[in-house]
């Protein structure tokens, strides 16, 4: 099978590139349908996972700011209002986190509600969030959960997460 060239010339007439012919073939509406698909899922993922890190970074940055202004003691941890929605993003990704690290043995856990958030101002902000979470079973625990943020808002980190017992 022979293979065809295209060749550019130049003004003055001298060839300039050679390069293969483009394919005539066009695709089937299937395929093209099928990249569709794959590129609209792609960008939905990725505008859930940007919302997502943009909701974290407010509520670090809301609350990095209410501490700042609360004026609290380096180093000494200072009661925050609980029922502030970005302690329940903080604790949501803290349950995330969480949910990675156990082993298979265990069923992933679902936030319930944050039941106390306390701050502690170091180089960022520790949260230490006492929170009620369930697995698939009726029973619910509280668990602690400690998640360290930089100055940097979207930087969260989850420190520790422990069951307390009841």
């Amino acid at each position: 099978m022979a293979s065809s060239m295209t060749v550019t010339t130049s003004f003055f007439g001298g060839a300039v590139a050679t390069k293969p012919a483009t394919a005539t073939t066009r695709r089937s509406q299937l395929a093209v349908r099928a990249m569709n698909l794959e590129k609209a899922v792609a960008e939905t993922t990725n505008t859930r996972r940007g919302l997502m890190l943009a909701g974290m970074a407010a509520a670090a940055v809301s609350s990095f700011s209410k501490a700042a202004m609360a004026e609290p003691l380096v180093g000494g941890w200072t009661p925050q209002n609980p029922k502030a929605p970005e302690y329940f993003q903080v604790a949501t990704f803290a349950v995330s986190e969480a949910n990675k690290r156990i082993n298979e043995a265990f069923l992933p856990l679902t936030l319930e509600s944050v039941l106390k958030v306390e701050t502690q101002v170091v180089s960022g902000l520790n949260y230490r969030l006492i929170l009620t979470a369930r697995d698939q079973r009726p029973k619910s625990n509280n668990y602690e959960a400690i998640v360290f943020s930089q100055a940097a808002p979207t930087s969260l980190q989850l420190t520790s997460f422990n069951p307390l017992l009841k």
